[in-house]
């Protein structure tokens, strides 16, 4: 497996009620200069939210993505993945259509530079935001589906995989719902992005996490690494500093050892947060914007439980 970092940009992904302090240290950088800053902290690859790249200027942004991957490729490191949570269940067509159109653009990006993997939430969730008391379940399933088929087949065409992300809050939450849909679509490449918070908090209560990972097996190919505490809802759930929620990383690295994974292990720190009972940040609370003391002492802490870059082991 290989150790990657997630970069964020400053405005954070989703809701700012739900984000806490939208700011941190690397989110007003040149995308070459944190591939080159991740780099020097020793992981093998690094990652992007997909708002990162379009923060670069329209009539820059081709120019950026080649030098990014160029930067990357001197520095010795991958770009592992784009990050794109986008909206693929609406009862609006035109947020929706807008989504998937946007999602079609990450996977473009994917291709220049190099990434493997697109990977996803399924945005705007169906109980998070509850779009439930507005559409049907079956109908919620028909266009998340309908929008993974469609995106799929347009990564295919370009080497992508696309990596859906299992979690609480949206309708694929929980691993069996995430065969039922890749049965349902059958393209060979879709894969799961295995988030440690979702696995804690979404998964745990139906089954043991160790076996959520043998049953998801050579599906997952990216694991978004964090500590979590909160109940079996996005709503009630904080990003928490490693080692002070419930994430059993010694767990997670043996069970990823015990299906062989050999894709990203990526450091997802939302650092500007400040959980509380809200959900995961109060906008007024204290945030950690320190991105580098998030780069330097997530490798320290992780390094204690087995995961351990690829370029440290030579």
């Amino acid at each position: 497996m290989k150790l990657s970092l997630e970069v964020w940009p400053n405005m954070p992904w989703g809701r700012l009620e739900a984000a806490g302090p939208a700011w941190n240290s690397w989110g007003d950088k040149p995308l070459a200069w944190c591939a080159e800053r991740t780099a020097e902290y020793g992981y093998d690859a690094v990652d992007f939210i997909f708002a990162k790249l379009l923060e670069t200027p329209a009539d820059q942004y081709d120019a950026q993505l080649k030098e990014l991957r160029a930067a990357a490729e001197r520095a010795g490191i991958e770009i592992g993945y784009v990050a794109h949570h986008t909206t693929f269940v609406s009862p609006r067509h035109f947020d929706r259509e807008r989504g998937i159109e946007s999602f079609k653009k990450a996977i473009d990006a994917a291709a220049v530079l190099g990434a493997k993997s697109v990977c996803t939430l399924i945005g705007d969730g169906y109980y998070d935001p509850p779009l439930n008391v507005l559409m049907s379940r079956k109908e919620a399933w028909r266009q998340c589906k309908e929008a993974i088929t469609e995106t799929a087949s347009y990564a295919a065409g370009k080497g992508i995989n696309v990596s859906i992300e299992l979690l609480q809050g949206t309708i694929l939450n929980r691993v069996e719902l995430i065969e039922r849909m890749f049965d349902e679509i059958g393209a060979s490449n879709l894969r799961v992005t295995a988030d440690t918070g979702a696995l804690y908090v979404a998964v745990k209560p139906f089954m043991p996490v160790g076996e959520a990972i043998r049953r998801l097996g050579d599906k997952i190919d990216i694991v978004q690494i964090k500590d979590e505490v909160g109940l079996p809802t996005i709503v009630q759930t904080n990003h928490i500093w490693f080692g002070g929620g419930l994430v059993d990383f010694r767990e997670t690295y043996e069970a990823l050892a015990g299906i062989g994974f050999d894709g990203y292990v990526s450091v997802e720190w939302e650092g500007w947060q400040a959980g509380h009972i809200i959900g995961v940040g109060e906008p007024a609370g204290i945030g950690l914007a320190d991105f580098d003391r998030v780069a330097e002492e997530s490798l320290e802490f992780l390094a204690e439980f087995g995961f351990t870059p690829r370029r440290a082991k030579g």
